[in-house]
């Protein structure tokens, strides 16, 4: 036999003897290169949800950064809004004189809401002076002996006083507009009395006082047996407890709250601020202003 017919046959044996090695070998290499491709593939969504939630973590660090950074800034900036109105309300009572030039009423105020002294929802308060401290109303008429009040509450006051005095309950005003050299005085006065510490719980520092906005005035039975405190106790009080708010006036002063309006109570102090708010005060039971409208208050910086 021939060389020639011998390599086919015995290629064909090799080939069978080794056909199940050769496929084992076959199969195991596509099976390796399948698993190492599906490794991969895993290794390669598995690195980039490593990646993402790295990138992931780095923005919210950054953005509590950013946070921390404006958090830092408005604290800062309320440090120094509140260490120059702190200046401002010590210069207050030192004020000595009818000027303002020691009083910066742009630094005074806590917030920019309820600050314009000829609007009837101003807030007057510890934390929030008059602007300018030296404001004088521009429509300030006479009540009578020698009183004056803004034409913003002159009908409602009249009206308020007719009330009390057809309900056999009259009463009479001690006190109502007062100007800032006004109150450079009365505060001086009640610092003779009980030292600025003492002063500061029942009377305002010059530029500081509701008085100066003619919309607040302070009043007695008609005799003016029953004063200031003493007011609590007559039935005139008790009217104008059920009443006041029909008119657009409130108690601006109550025991309980001094935490909240920076004063003790003054059961006389009675205060515009219009029909539709003293009445929603009196449904809702809101004693102060300050949480009526949201507005700082308490003592001074």
């Amino acid at each position: 036999m021939s060389m020639q017919k011998l390599k086919p046959r015995r290629s064909k044996r090799f080939l069978n003897r080794h056909s199940i090695v050769l496929t084992i070998i076959i199969v195991s290499i596509v099976v390796c290169g399948g698993f190492l491709f599906w490794y991969s593939s895993i290794k390669n969504i598995e690195m980039a949800k490593v990646n993402q939630a790295t990138i992931n973590l780095a923005n919210q660090l950054d953005a509590k950064i950013s946070e921390m950074k404006v958090a830092k800034a408005a604290a800062e900036s309320k440090a120094r809004q509140e260490a120059a109105a702190r200046i401002t309300a010590q210069n207050a009572v030192t004020a000595t004189n009818a000027t303002s030039s020691s009083v910066d009423s742009a630094t005074c105020n806590s917030s920019s809401t309820h600050k314009n002294p000829a609007a009837f929802n101003v807030i007057v308060n510890k934390k929030h002076c008059i602007q300018p401290v030296a404001y004088t109303p521009g429509d300030l008429i006479s009540i009578g002996n020698g009183f004056l009040i803004s034409a913003k509450a002159a009908d409602s006051f009249r009206l308020l006083m007719a009330a009390a005095s057809a309900a056999n309950e009259p009463l009479a005003i001690t006190s109502s507009y007062r100007s800032y050299s006004d109150q450079v005085s009365t505060y001086a006065y009640w610092v003779n009395v009980s030292g600025a510490t003492g002063a500061d719980t029942y009377s305002a520092r010059p530029g500081y006082s509701e008085h100066q906005t003619g919309l607040a005035f302070d009043v007695a039975d008609a005799a003016k047996q029953y004063v200031l405190s003493n007011f609590s106790k007559t039935s005139q009080y008790q009217w104008l407890q059920a009443h006041a708010a029909e008119y657009g006036f409130i108690q601006r002063y109550y025991a309980g709250y001094e935490a909240i309006t920076g004063y003790e109570a003054e059961e006389w102090h009675y205060r515009f601020v219009g029909v539709t708010v003293s009445q929603d005060m009196q449904v809702k039971s809101i004693k102060t202003l300050e949480q009526y409208w949201n507005i700082l208050g308490g003592n001074y910086f």
